[in-house]
C-alpha cells in the first residue's frame, strides 16, 4: 500500500514536471471534444427551437384542414394543393366550431430603401387571420393589420434592419417583381422578432389570394374548438364532412409532424458537424500518441529506475494510462464547456453562409455531452496504449545509459503494410460513397484506413520530403537551414508522426478542392457544349422565382430573337428523393440547347403525363422509352409519368425534364427559375431595361451563368476549410509539443551550438525552420493523399460520360504557403524558450 501511494505521488510529480506539454496535449483533447459537444448542443438547441416555433405557429388553433399529402410530406418539394373556399363554409357549419379562417402563404422578399433585398435567408408571406384566436402568434404589434390591397404588415426584425416604420412605403418582390406597399403595422412572431430568422410580409386575405394566384382557394383552414370540445373530437367531426382529398388533423399533431420533418431534413447538419468533430478527434489522437511516445522515450532512465526500485511492468503500464486518463478527464471536461460556446459559433458560421436558423437559447443534452466527454477520454487512453506498452519494455539496466534515438532504416514490411492499408482504405471509401448514405460508416472507415496507411508509409518519405521542403531555407546564414533539415531527418518516425496530424486536415481540404474544381469544370463543359443561349435571367433570391410576365417583357425588347422559360422543383423520382426536375417548353427549348436526344422524341414531351431523362440516369436505372416511373412532387401529388425520350447532353438543364404545363398541373409551380435568351451582345442594355421593375432578377451571360451555378460549390469549399481550421489548430499544437520536447532533449546540443558561436537569433531561426519543414512535410503528404482521393472520387462520382478531373494547382500552392506560415507561428514559443537557455547551464544538462 505504501509503495502504491509513493507510486501515485510520483505520477503526479511527473505530470507537474511536464505540465506545459501536457497542457498543450490537454488543449488538443479539449478542442476535439468541444467540436463534438458543440455539434450535439447545436442539434439539441435547433430541435427545441423548431419545436417551439411550430408550436407558436399553431397558437389559438385546435384543428387544421388541408389537402392530403400523397407521401406525408408537407415541408419539402412542392407545396400542397390548395383547399377550395367552399370547404371553409362546410367546416364553419360543423358543431363545435367556434371559429374558422382560411389561410394563404407564399414567398415574398422585402426590399430596402435602395431597392435591394433586405438581409435574410428567406422571405415568407402570410395572410392576416380575421378571427382573434388565430392572431395570437403575432405578438407585440404596433399599428394596424392590413385591410386591403396595397397594405402590408412586416416583422419587427426587418423593420429594424431596413429602418422602416408604420405609415411608410416599402417595396416587396413577389415572383421577382417589385410591388409598392404601405406599411400599416409591425409585429413579432411568438417570442421572436420574426419567423425562423427570415423576413415576414402579412397581407389581407383577399390581397394574398390575388398576389399568389389563389382566388377562391386557401392553403389551409385553421379551426378553433368551442368550449368543452376537444381537438380530437372536433377533428373527427370535421373529417366526416370533408370532400375526398382533404384531411383534418389536430394542430398539435400537425406542428409535431412539421417539426419532425424539418428536424429530419436538417439532421444532415448534425452528421456534417459530427464528421468534422471526428476528424478533429482523429487528429488529436495523433497528437496524443506522438506526445506520449516522445515523453516515454525521454523518461527511459526515470522509468528504468522505477523498475529497478521494484515497480512491476504492470504498474508502469498502469501509471502511463493513469496519466493519460487524468489528462483526458481534465481536457474532456474543458471541452464540454467550450462546446457550449462553440454551438453558438456553428450557428453563426451557417448564418455567414446565408443559412440562418431559428436558434434561441441553449439546450443541454446531458446524455450526448457525456458521450462527447467519454469519447475524448477513450480516444486519449487508446492513443496512449502504444507508449504505455513501450514503457513496459524498458529494462532496469537502461537506467545506466542515455537514451538514444532509434536508427532510421528502410523497412520492406512497413512499405508493404502501409500500401496494403492505404489501398484497402481507398477501396472501402469508394465503395461506401458509391453505395450511398447507408454505407457512411464504411466510407469513414475507409478514409481512416487511408490516413493510417499513409502514416505508416510516412517515415520512408521524410528524408526526400525534408530535402524538398528545406530547399528554400538553405540560403539562411550560418547554415541554419542545413541544421534544421538535419534535425528533422534525425528521427523520421517522430517527424512523420507530427506531420501526419497536419496531413489529415490538408488531405480533406485538397480532396474537396479537387472535387469542387472538377465539378466546376464538368458544369462548364456541359453548358458550353450544349447551350446555344446568349443570356440568362435568374432569380437573385433562389427561392422567389420569376414572374412569367418578365419573359414576355424581355421578348418584346428590340434585338431579342427568342426567349424561353425554365421552371424548377424538387421531387422524389422512383424512390430517389431530392431530384431536380426542370419544366421546359418542348417546342422552343431546341433553339437554346442541344439535348442530343438518343431515344424517343422531344416533341412527345408536350403530352400530359410524360417525362424525359438523361442517358446517365436511364443507364444507371435501367430505364428505356415507354417505361412508367413514379414521381412525387412533395406534398402536391404522386404521379406515374411515362418516359418519352432520353437525352445525352444536360447543358444548363437537369437530368429530368417535363413540359411546363405538366409541371404546373402536377406540382403547382408556375414561376420561372431562369429565362433563356437568344440575342446579340448589343441587346444587353435593352434586356436590362426590361428588368428595371424586377429587383429579384439577375442578367448574366454564359460565363456568369456557369459561375452562378458553381457558387454553391465555392461556398462548400470555404465551409469545409473553415470547419477544418480547428483540426489544423490541433495539429499545430502537436508541432509546438514536438518542438518543445525536442528542445528539452537537445538542451546540451543547443548549449554547445551557442558555445561555438551560434547567435540567439540564429537559434530562433533554426527552430522556426524546423517547424516550417515539419509543417510543409505534413502539407505535402496531405496534398498527395488528397489529390489521389479527390481524383478517384471525382472520376467515380462524375455525371458525365467523360470523367473530368481538374487539379487546382494555384489553390494547392496557397495551402502549402499558408501551412508554412502556420509553422512559423507554431515555432514562436519553442524558439523563444530555446533562445533563452543559459549556455553553461545547457552544456551541463544531462
Amino acid at each position: 500500500m505504501m509503495f502504491r501511494s509513493v507510486f501515485i505521488g510520483a505520477l503526479f510529480r511527473s505530470m507537474l514536471a511536464h505540465r506545459l506539454r501536457l497542457v498543450l496535449t490537454g488543449l488538443a483533447i479539449a478542442l476535439g471534444v468541444a467540436f463534438m459537444a458543440g455539434s450535439f448542443t447545436f442539434s439539441a438547441t435547433l430541435t427545441r427551437s423548431l419545436d417551439s416555433l411550430f408550436a407558436q405557429a399553431s397558437t389559438g388553433t385546435d384543428v387544421e384542414v388541408m389537402h392530403a399529402s400523397p407521401g406525408g410530406s408537407t415541408i419539402t418539394g412542392s407545396p400542397a394543393q390548395p383547399v377550395p373556399a367552399s370547404v371553409l363554409a362546410t367546416v364553419r357549419r360543423v358543431p363545435g366550431v367556434a371559429a374558422a379562417d382560411g389561410q394563404v402563404t407564399g414567398q415574398a422578399v422585402l426590399l430596402g430603401r435602395d431597392g435591394k433585398p433586405l438581409p435574410g435567408s428567406f422571405g415568407v408571406a402570410l395572410s392576416w387571420p380575421a378571427d382573434a384566436p388565430f392572431q395570437q402568434s403575432f405578438t407585440g404589434r404596433t399599428g394596424q393589420p392590413p385591410a386591403g390591397p396595397g397594405q402590408v404588415m412586416i416583422d419587427r426584425a426587418s423593420a429594424r434592419r431596413g429602418h422602416f416604420a408604420a405609415g411608410q412605403r416599402i417595396g416587396i418582390a413577389i415572383a421577382g417583381h417589385a410591388v409598392p406597399f404601405t406599411i400599416t403595422g409591425i409585429t413579432g412572431y411568438g417570442s421572436a422578432d420574426t419567423i425562423a430568422g427570415g423576413s415576414m410580409a402579412i397581407f389581407s386575405l383577399p390581397a394574398a389570394q390575388q398576389l399568389f394566384g389563389k382566388p377562391g382557394q386557401y392553403d389551409q383552414i385553421a379551426v378553433k374548438a368551442a368550449p368543452g370540445v376537444s381537438a380530437a373530437q372536433l377533428r373527427d367531426r370535421i373529417a366526416s364532412v370533408l370532400p375526398p382529398g382533404d384531411v383534418a388533423v389536430t394542430a398539435a399533431a400537425a406542428s409535431a409532424s412539421a417539426a419532425r420533418q424539418i428536424n429530419s431534413a436538417l439532421g444532415v447538419l448534425t452528421g456534417f458537424f459530427l464528421g468534422f468533430a471526428g476528424i478533429a478527434l482523429f487528429v488529436g489522437a495523433f497528437v496524443i500518441w506522438n506526445t506520449f511516445s516522445i515523453m516515454i522515450g525521454q523518461r527511459t532512465r526515470e522509468l528504468a529506475l522505477t523498475r529497478a526500485l521494484g515497480a512491476s511492468a504492470g504498474q508502469v503500464f498502469r501509471s502511463v494510462l493513469a496519466e493519460a486518463a487524468v489528462l483526458a478527464t481534465a481536457g474532456s471536461a474543458a471541452g464540454v464547456g467550450l462546446g457550449l460556446g462553440l454551438a453558438r459559433g456553428l450557428a453563426a458560421l451557417l448564418a455567414a453562409f446565408g443559412f440562418a436558423l431559428p436558434i434561441s437559447g441553449l439546450a443541454l443534452p446531458a446524455a450526448e455531452l457525456a458521450i462527447a466527454a467519454g469519447t475524448g477520454i477513450a480516444i486519449t487512453v487508446i492513443a496512449s496504449l502504444p507508449a504505455a506498452w513501450r514503457a513496459t519494455r524498458i529494462a532496469p539496466v537502461q537506467a545506466m545509459r542515455d537514451p538514444a534515438p532509434e536508427p532510421a532504416r528502410f523497412s520492406a514490411g512497413r512499405l508493404a503494410g502501409g500500401l496494403a492499408i492505404t489501398l484497402a482504405g481507398v477501396a472501402a471509401l469508394l465503395a461506401g460513397i458509391l453505395a450511398g448514405n447507408g454505407q457512411i460508416v464504411l466510407a469513414a472507415a475507409g478514409a481512416a484506413c487511408c490516413f493510417i496507411g499513409i502514416t505508416v508509409l510516412a517515415p520512408l518519405t521524410v528524408r526526400p520530403l525534408a530535402r524538398l521542403s528545406a530547399a528554400p531555407l538553405l540560403r539562411l546564414p550560418g547554415r541554419v537551414g542545413l541544421l534544421a533539415r538535419g534535425n528533422t531527418m534525425r528521427n523520421p518516425k517522430r517527424t512523420s508522426a507530427t506531420a501526419a496530424a497536419l496531413m489529415i486536415g490538408l488531405a480533406v481540404i485538397a480532396a474537396t478542392s479537387v472535387l469542387v474544381s472538377s465539378a466546376r469544370a464538368t458544369i462548364g463543359q456541359q453548358v458550353h457544349a450544349a447551350s446555344r443561349t446568349s443570356f440568362y435571367v435568374q432569380a437573385a433570391n433562389g427561392t422567389s422565382g420569376l414572374s412569367p410576365a418578365l419573359a414576355r417583357a424581355i421578348a418584346a425588347q428590340p434585338g431579342v430573337r427568342a426567349v424561353t422559360e425554365v421552371r424548377q422543383t424538387t421531387a422524389t423520382v422512383a424512390g430517389a428523393a431530392g431530384r431536380t426536375i426542370d419544366g421546359i417548353d418542348p417546342s422552343a427549348i431546341g433553339q437554346f440547347t442541344d439535348l442530343g436526344v438518343t431515344a424517343g422524341r422531344l416533341s412527345a414531351l408536350a403530352a400530359p403525363g410524360t417525362i424525359m431523362v438523361s442517358a446517365e440516369v436511364a443507364s444507371g436505372r435501367g430505364w428505356t422509352t415507354g417505361d412508367a416511373i413514379t414521381v412525387q412532387f412533395g406534398a402536391y401529388g404522386l404521379y406515374r409519368l411515362r418516359i418519352t425520350g432520353i437525352f445525352a447532353n444536360i447543358g444548363p438543364l437537369s437530368s429530368y425534364l417535363v413540359a411546363n404545363t405538366t409541371l404546373a398541373a402536377d406540382s403547382g409551380v408556375r414561376t420561372d427559375s431562369v429565362d433563356l435568351i437568344q440575342a446579340p451582345r448589343s441587346a444587353r442594355n435593352a434586356i436590362r431595361s426590361a428588368l428595371a421593375g424586377y429587383p429579384g432578377a439577375q442578367l448574366t451571360d454564359q460565363a456568369g451563368y456557369i459561375a452562378s451555378q458553381t457558387k454553391v460549390l465555392n461556398s462548400l469549399l470555404t465551409l469545409v476549410t473553415a470547419m477544418l481550421i480547428l483540426a489544423i489548430v490541433i495539429a499545430l499544437l502537436g508541432v509546438v509539443n514536438t518542438l518543445a520536447l525536442s528542445i528539452s532533449e537537445r538542451t546540451r546540443e543547443i548549449g554547445l551550438l551557442r558555445a561555438i558561436g551560434m547567435q540567439r537569433s540564429q537559434l530562433r531561426q533554426m527552430i522556426t525552420a524546423e517547424s516550417v519543414i515539419i509543417s510543409v512535410i505534413g502539407a505535402l503528404l496531405g496534398i498527395i493523399l488528397g489529390l489521389g482521393l479527390g481524383a478517384a472520387l471525382a472520376a467515380a462520382l462524375t455525371t458525365s460520360r467523360q470523367a473530368t478531373v481538374t487539379i487546382p494547382a494555384g489553390q494547392l500552392v496557397i495551402y502549402i504557403l499558408a501551412t508554412a506560415a502556420a509553422g512559423v507561428l507554431a515555432s514562436i514559443g519553442p524558439a523563444r524558450r530555446a533562445a533563452r537557455l543559459d549556455t553553461l547551464t545547457a552544456i551541463a544538462a544531462e
